[in-house]
C-alpha cells in the first residue's frame, strides 16, 4: 500500500493563476454567485483557488481516494474556505461502486519542487493503457473499492439547477463524466478538462472524441494547449453556446483562432518566395 502523503504549503501554488483560473476569469466576476465543481479534487488545491477567487460561489470538490480526502479536508481547514464541499465519491456514468487504479511514486527530475506530491495525481476509474510505469516513474500498484454517483443524480439531490463552471482531472474517464451529466449538461456554462492525444488509460476518449461529443452537445471548443509531444496531455475549454455570457469569448476566441491561421499562412507564403 502507498505511503500516506502530507499535506504541502500551497501558498505559492495559489499566489500564481493557473491557465485554468485565467480562462475563468474571462467569463464570470469574483462577486458572482456561482455553482463550481472541481471534479478531481486530489488534495483540493484548486477548489481552494477558486473558494478564495469566489467567496459567494458554491464550490463541491469530487475526490474518491480516502488517502486524497484528508489532504482535502486539511487544505480546507488551512485556508479557512467556508464555501468548499468535498463530496467524497467518484463522479461516472452510472451510481454504485466501481475498482479504482491508485497512483504512487516520483519522479527522478522534481519538477514542482521537492516536497510536491506528485504520485497521487493519476489515480482513475480507467486501468493504466501499459503495464509498465506510465512517463516512466508513475505506478499503479494497488486497486481499491469506491463509491459512484452521476452528476445529474448529484444536482438532483442538492437541488442544483445549474453548474456555471466545471474543472475536471479524472485521469481518462471525461466521457464517463460527461454521459452522467444527463440533463444537467444543457445547463452548464463552461467545462475545463485534462485531454490526451495517447490512450494512457484502457479506452480512455481521446481529445479528438471529447470534441466530437462536446460539439454534439452544444458546446464549443475555445481555448486548448498542450503540454508537449512526450505526454500528449493538454487541456481543453468548452463554452456552452446556449448560454449568452459565452458569446464574446467564443467570438474573441474564433477571431484569435483566424489570426493565428493567417500568420501561419503567411509565413508560409514568405518561405515559398524567399527560396
Amino acid at each position: 500500500m502507498p505511503d500516506p502523503v502530507q499535506p504541502v504549503d500551497l501558498t505559492d501554488y495559489l499566489a500564481r493563476p493557473s491557465e485554468a483560473e485565467m480562462q475563468f476569469r474571462r467569463l464570470f466576476r469574483p462577486h458572482e454567485e456561482l455553482v463550481i465543481c472541481d471534479i478531481g479534487a486530489c488534495e483540493g488545491e484548486d477548489s481552494v483557488r477558486y473558494a478564495r477567487l469566489c467567496p459567494h460561489a458554491r464550490v463541491f470538490a469530487f475526490e474518491p481516494l480516502p488517502a486524497n480526502q484528508a489532504l482535502v479536508r486539511a487544505n480546507f481547514a488551512r485556508y479557512a474556505t467556508s464555501n468548499t464541499e468535498l463530496v467524497p465519491l467518484a463522479l461516472s456514468d452510472r451510481a454504485g461502486e466501481a475498482t479504482f487504479h491508485v497512483s504512487s511514486g516520483r519522479p527522478a527530475d522534481l519538477f514542482a519542487g521537492e516536497q510536491w506530491n506528485y504520485g497521487n495525481k493519476s489515480s482513475s476509474l480507467l486501468q493504466p493503457a501499459q503495464s509498465g510505469p506510465m512517463h516512466g516513474w508513475i505506478e499503479f500498484k494497488e486497486t481499491i473499492r469506491v463509491p459512484t454517483q452521476t452528476l445529474e443524480a448529484f444536482c438532483a439531490d442538492r437541488g442544483i439547477s445549474r453548474i456555471d463552471f466545471i474543472q475536471m482531472d479524472v485521469q481518462g474517464a471525461e466521457q464517463w463524466v460527461l454521459a452522467g451529466a444527463g440533463a444537467m449538461l444543457p445547463r452548464i456554462t463552461a467545462i475545463w478538462l485534462e485531454v490526451s492525444t495517447q490512450e494512457l488509460y484502457r479506452g480512455q476518449a481521446l481529445d479528438r472524441d471529447l470534441t466530437r461529443f462536446m460539439r454534439a452537445h452544444g458546446f464549443a471548443l475555445a481555448h486548448e494547449s498542450y503540454r508537449g509531444h512526450a505526454t500528449g496531455e493538454g487541456d481543453h475549454l468548452y463554452l456552452n453556446l446556449r448560454h449568452l455570457r459565452t458569446w464574446p469569448y467564443a467570438l474573441a476566441s474564433r477571431g484569435r483562432g483566424a489570426l493565428r491561421r493567417a500568420r501561419r499562412l503567411a509565413g508560409r507564403a514568405r518561405s515559398a518566395f524567399s527560396s
